[in-house]
């Protein structure tokens, strides 16, 4: 097993959570984002989308991470990560539908405008370009140039602030019904969305987006003090990376408010 990944990459996480949560063990292959190696004729040839993450296993290459989630519970179904009740079923592939579009998207457009951005600005202009113009979406594109050149002030982001809002506001109400988000059970919904509080956090955004919201704040610990959060997520960030991450949060909350 093999999988291609990054170690920020919310996909990335999540997948890594479920492997870990199974106790699966891969041959690591890092795709470096910032470096545009995403963008390797060899990687596209695997992942035409060039995106992380990628698996390869038992021959079969596998894209999606929601998809794949669903490849590792069907492929090795001890512990499951599915509910077996159908209704409850349902709730989970609901919200991995709702962090799939519009979370994720709406997370690029913060990641972006926000943590990412200092970093970028501080490169060629021309070669900023070369990588934006290998994105194979055009309103991918065109909404990473916008926000790349605006930062909180592009029009981008006041609808990537509602779409989290509405997403968690779903999260907390059904976690009034259970400690995850499926109700009882730790599930792949579960592994799904913290990935996205975790970079709101990072990104200084959790007083308004976690904090108004106390049944998420307190599943976001519990899910953080799971033995595989060390083993997916913490063992893999970059200090350096979530160091940034917060530094630039911190200087973007006044203009964001402002805004």
């Amino acid at each position: 097993m093999r999988l291609y990944h990054n170690a920020v990459s919310t996909c990335s996480q999540k997948v890594r959570l479920v492997l870990a949560e199974k106790g699966l063990a891969f041959e690591d292959a890092q795709v470096d984002l910032q470096a545009g190696e995403q963008f390797a004729p060899a990687y596209v040839a695997l992942n035409p989308n060039a995106v992380v993450p990628t698996l390869e296993h038992d021959g079969a290459v596998l894209i999606e991470s929601t998809l794949i989630d669903e490849y590792l519970d069907d492929a090795f179904p001890e512990p499951p990560l599915r509910p077996a009740a159908p209704a409850a079923r349902h709730r989970m592939r609901l919200a991995m539908k709702r962090i799939d579009d519009p979370l994720h998207g709406a997370c690029g457009v913060l990641t972006y405008a926000i943590g990412a951005r200092p970093a970028m600005q501080m490169r060629p202009k021309e070669e900023v370009d070369a990588m934006l113009a290998k994105i194979p979406d055009p309103k991918k594109r065109a909404a990473r140039a916008s926000v790349l050149e605006h930062g909180v002030r592009a029009p981008e982001v006041a609808s990537a602030l509602a779409a989290h809002e509405a997403v968690f506001d779903q999260a907390e109400a059904w976690l009034a019904d259970g400690p995850f988000i499926a109700g009882e059970a730790f599930s792949l919904a579960d592994c799904a969305l913290v990935p996205y509080v975790l970079r709101v956090d990072h990104l200084q955004l959790g007083d308004r987006l976690i904090a108004p919201r106390p049944a998420l704040s307190a599943w976001y610990e519990t899910v953080r003090a799971r033995p595989s959060w060390e083993t997916a997520v913490d063992a893999w960030l970059p200090d350096m990376m979530v160091a940034m991450f917060k530094a630039a949060g911190e200087a973007a909350v006044a203009e964001l408010e402002a805004a």
